[in-house]
């Protein structure tokens, strides 16, 4: 199986990613186990997200399998301009130049405009002076006004964008159909018990596919 790897900091804004842990659940359904998800951090110690939870990391970032990856998940937090970010910054250069996705949320995209990676592919974050606090930034030309962009291996996302966030994910991620990626995302953006029917029928359908 492939690995989807998230990233684990404290200060760690532990919902921005809840609709995309969603999503991933739902291979079951699909009987399409093809991506499992491992947390990694500097070293294997307990965290404290935002939210006031403890979480302790699967691996450290020296025990990542880069040639098993399927994605690199970073998640908003109040300490990506700080020194201790540099490893994660550099592994995700890493998977960028091995053509693996690399997605950021919030407080992330500015790790990632910190260290260069948005200088040169459009991208988008909270709000536009929000990466200029970096004063390494310099791909303002390339900002977008949406709620999540994708572009040239990197999905970036504002941090009111997540459920748009985690469907681009789940797109470039390649596991479900368009019906079935469709169907979820209009359930979840708009509550409409109809859409959860057709979900429910489309993952019904992929798995017989699987049969």
């Amino acid at each position: 199986m492939r690995i989807v790897y998230v990233y684990l900091l404290d200060t760690m804004a532990d919902w921005e990613h809840g609709y995309l842990l969603q999503a991933l659940s739902l291979q079951s359904m699909a009987q399409k186990e093809k991506l499992i998800v491992q947390t990694i951090a500097r070293v294997k110690a307990p965290i404290k997200t935002a939210g006031g939870m403890t979480l302790v990391p699967d691996k450290t970032l020296a025990e990542v399998d880069i040639h098993s990856a399927a994605a690199l998940v970073l998640i908003g937090a109040d300490t990506w301009l700080e020194k201790e970010q540099a490893d994660i910054l550099s592994l995700a250069a890493q998977f960028i130049e091995n053509d693996i996705l690399v997605a950021a949320i919030c407080g992330a995209t500015l790790g990632l405009a910190d260290k260069g990676l948005l200088d040169d592919r459009k991208h988008t974050s909270n709000a536009s002076f929000f990466l200029k606090m970096s004063a390494n930034y310099k791909g303002s030309d390339y900002y977008r006004e949406e709620l999540a962009v994708y572009d040239k291996g990197i999905i970036t996302a504002s941090s009111a964008g997540s459920l748009l966030w985690a469907k681009r994910i789940i797109e470039q991620l390649d596991i479900y159909s368009d019906r079935t990626i469709g169907t979820w995302f209009d359930y979840f953006s708009t509550g409409e018990p109809a859409y959860y029917g057709e979900l429910v029928a489309s993952l019904q359908d992929e798995a017989k596919q699987q049969i």
